[in-house]
């Protein structure tokens, strides 16, 4: 694997877990610009990654509760 390659991987892997543990801190590394750099990209990938999981996670969320919601309230009738 080429070198670029195994420093984007290696960022992304702890975008996502600074994402997971310390979002504020991976907050404020996402908002330098080193997306020329392969890490950082990664890096920024990463945290992107973890975003967009926690999001469809609770919207699946609270399409189950909704669901529950309305089958609880047809149930009162």
């Amino acid at each position: 694997m080429e070198e670029q390659e195994q420093l984007y991987i290696k960022g992304f892997n702890n975008g996502y877990l600074l994402a997971k543990h310390e979002p504020a801190l991976a907050a404020q590394l996402a908002v330098n610009d080193n997306a020329h750099n392969a890490y950082f990209g990664g890096l920024i990938g990463g945290k992107a990654e973890y975003e967009k999981e926690i999001r469809e996670w609770s919207k699946s969320f609270s399409r189950n509760s909704s669901a529950k919601d309305d089958r609880d309230k047809q149930m009162e009738r």
